[in-house]
């Protein structure tokens, strides 16, 4: 699978450390593309507070990459 550079196409005013965060958080999920987190597993995974962490996700969500089932953050089911 083919990781993405998500944080420029999310987001081009990102800070270099949240740039950063979003490639990593796009590569856990393409690297164990079964893996489903709750927004309070994925903060403590990425060692985030659960609001920035939040924005970071729903930024995947809102891309396409991720999808979200009011519950769960998971690998969209289209990859993209």
């Amino acid at each position: 699978m083919q990781t993405l550079d998500v944080a420029r196409e999310v987001r081009p005013r990102l800070s270099t450390d949240d740039a950063e965060l979003l490639r990593r958080i796009d590569a856990e999920f393409t690297e164990m593309p079964g893996l489903k987190l709750t927004l309070p597993q994925a903060a403590r995974l990425f060692s985030l507070e659960q609001a920035p962490c939040k924005q970071l996700l729903q930024a995947l969500v809102s891309k396409g990459r991720l999808a979200f089932d009011g519950s769960f953050f998971q690998l969209s089911s289209d990859g993209r």
